[in-house]
C-alpha cells in the first residue's frame, strides 16, 4: 500500500482490499450441488491413491478417477464448478506504526489464504511503500533538510527558520559557514519504530548565488571584493 510522507510520520490507520480464496458459499466447500453430496471413489476407496504392486516394490501415484481427491463429485456445483472454493474481497484494517519507512512489512496473523484440508489459514504481510517528501531526505530515523542561506547570512552568521514535521523552528547559523555545512536539530526527526523517541533534523546550508543583480548589489560587491582579504586559489599558485 502507498501511503504519503506524513502519514509515514504520523502513523495511520488504512483499509487493504485482499482478494482470498475461501470455501463456496453456495456448497460449503463440498463442491457439490446443494441437496447432495460427495461420494467415497470406488477405485481408490478414499485414499486419493492407486498403488502397483512391482514384484518386491509397490509404486503409488494419484487415482485418475478422483484425481487424488478420494471423493466423486457426480454433480457439480454450479457455483465453484466443483472445486469447492471460490475467491472473494475481504477488507483489512491495517495500523501503519509512526515512523514507518518505505518497504516496511505489516503481518496480519491468519488473514491469508485458507489452508488445504482444513489446516490453519496463512498471515497476511502488508508493504508499505511511502511517497517522497518535496523536503525531506531520510536517513532511518534522521531528516535531512536542505536550506539555502544568502552568502552574508552564512559569512556573519544569521537566525534563520526553517520547517520541521512539528513545526517551523528557529535555526542559528554560525558565522563562516560554507555550502555543505550539517546543522542538527535534535528530536525533530521520524518517530522511531522501537519507541525510543525521535531522530533529529540535519539541516544543510546551501550558499545561493544570486543569478541577477541590480546596480547598488553590484557596486556593493565590488567595494567588498576590493577590501576583501581570503585568498581562495593561493594554494593552486595563482594568487587570488
Amino acid at each position: 500500500m502507498r501511503i504519503s510522507f506524513d502519514d509515514a510520520l504520523a502513523g495511520v490507520q488504512i483499509r487493504v482490499p485482499v482478494e482470498v480464496q475461501t470455501a463456496c458459499h453456495v456448497c460449503g466447500g463440498s463442491g457439490a450441488e446443494p441437496g447432495t453430496a460427495p461420494r467415497t471413489c470406488p477405485d481408490c476407496h478414499g485414499t486419493g491413491v492407486i498403488s502397483d504392486s512391482q514384484g518386491l516394490f509397490s509404486l503409488s501415484h494419484p487415482c485418475p478417477r478422483c484425481r487424488g481427491n478420494g471423493v466423486i463429485v457426480d454433480k457439480p456445483c454450479k457455483n465453484c464448478r466443483g472445486a469447492g472454493r471460490e475467491r472473494i474481497t475481504r477488507r483489512y484494517q491495517v495500523k501503519v506504526p509512526a515512523g514507518a519507512k518505505d518497504g516496511t512489512r505489516i503481518r496480519l496473523k491468519g488473514k491469508g489464504e485458507p489452508g488445504l484440508a482444513g489446516g490453519p489459514a496463512g498471515d497476511l504481510f502488508v508493504r508499505v511503500e511511502v511517497e517522497p517528501s518535496p523536503l525531506y531526505e531520510r536517513r532511518g530515523s534522521d531528516l535531512v533538510l536542505e536550506v539555502p542561506v544568502t552568502y552574508p547570512e552564512a559569512a556573519l552568521g544569521a537566525t534563520v527558520e526553517i520547517p520541521t514535521p512539528d513545526g517551523p523552528v528557529a535555526l542559528k547559523v554560525p558565522s563562516g559557514s560554507e555550502s555543505g555545512k550539517l546543522l542538527r536539530v535534535k528530536g525533530r526527526g521520524a518517530p522511531k519504530l522501537n519507541g525510543g523517541g525521535k531522530g533529529d533534523l540535519l539541516a544543510r546550508l546551501r550558499v545561493t548565488v544570486p543569478k541577477k543583480l541590480s546596480k547598488a548589489e553590484k557596486e556593493a560587491l565590488a567595494a567588498f571584493g576590493d577590501v576583501l582579504r581570503e585568498q581562495p586559489r593561493e594554494r593552486l599558485g595563482s594568487g587570488r
